[in-house]
């Protein structure tokens, strides 16, 4: 059985970032707008849904995650590709040594950290893996290339044979749901630090940028909050603005990295 990797996609026909980059990847669309991603994509890349199986992005990963074989892999539409930290180099003026930042790997090079993923998380009996969020060399822990106990994040999400599904109350939240999930039943999951992926999650239109109000954002935090209880995750009670609800602060009860 071979390795399934899919791009959820909603209005991006006229920029999928990532589509050359991912070349066996498929990208699964409502069957509305197969017309415009027809005309960028070719019959074999693309899995057209019912409008209604879309929605919201936890309902269309659901769908996902119900149709797709495993090992399955889930890619943001606006990740443009993977990148390393590697070595260290002298910054003029500094006094520090600073660690290089965003080196972007070959097609190839991404292919073999993917495998290499899935294999590692199946022979260490993790059901959901995925890469760092942090592409910023000053903060690249180089002594702890993974952790066990971390967040893996819905921009890339890796899924090996478990029963779980995203929690549609979460809204934008449900990929911390998700890894909440897994370590709750599972008490482990992998994130290769090492590794992280480039998007555009910011600036680029479509997706689930056009949906991220304030008032989404708040609803949406506060009903993880209450699924979990405030010990385990937190956003601030009184944010300034949209950008202090895109993190939150996460206890993980489990020993380990």
């Amino acid at each position: 059985m071979g390795l399934n990797i899919v791009i959820p996609t909603y209005k991006r026909w006229d920029r999928l970032v990532g589509r050359d980059y991912f070349k066996t990847a498929r990208y699964v669309l409502p069957e509305s707008q197969k017309e415009q991603y027809g005309k960028v994509l070719s019959k074999e890349r693309m899995i057209v849904i019912k409008d209604e199986e879309d929605g919201s992005v936890a309902k269309k990963r659901n769908w996902i995650l119900k149709n797709i074989e495993r090992p399955l892999l889930m890619i943001d539409d606006d990740v443009k590709g993977l990148v390393m930290t590697e070595g260290m180099h002298k910054v003029e003026g500094k006094e520090h040594d600073k660690a290089t930042e965003k080196i972007m790997l070959s097609e190839d090079q991404a292919e073999r950290v993917i495998i290499d993923g899935f294999n590692l998380a199946d022979q260490w009996g993790c059901v959901l893996w995925g890469l760092n969020v942090n592409t910023d060399g000053r903060n690249y822990q180089q002594y702890k290339p993974f952790a066990l106990t971390q967040m893996v994040w819905g921009p890339f999400q890796g899924h090996l044979e478990h029963s779980l599904l995203c929690d549609e109350r979460m809204g934008t939240k449900e990929d911390y749901d998700m890894s909440l999930q897994a370590l709750n039943k599972y008490r482990k999951i992998l994130r290769l630090n090492k590794f992280a992926y480039d998007c555009e999650h910011g600036s680029n239109k479509g997706g689930i940028v056009a949906m991220r109000t304030m008032g989404k954002e708040m609803q949406d935090c506060r009903a993880i909050e209450k699924k979990w209880s405030r010990w385990i995750i937190k956003y601030p009670l009184y944010p300034k603005s949209k950008t202090d609800l895109l993190n939150s602060n996460v206890h993980v009860p489990i020993a380990g990295v």
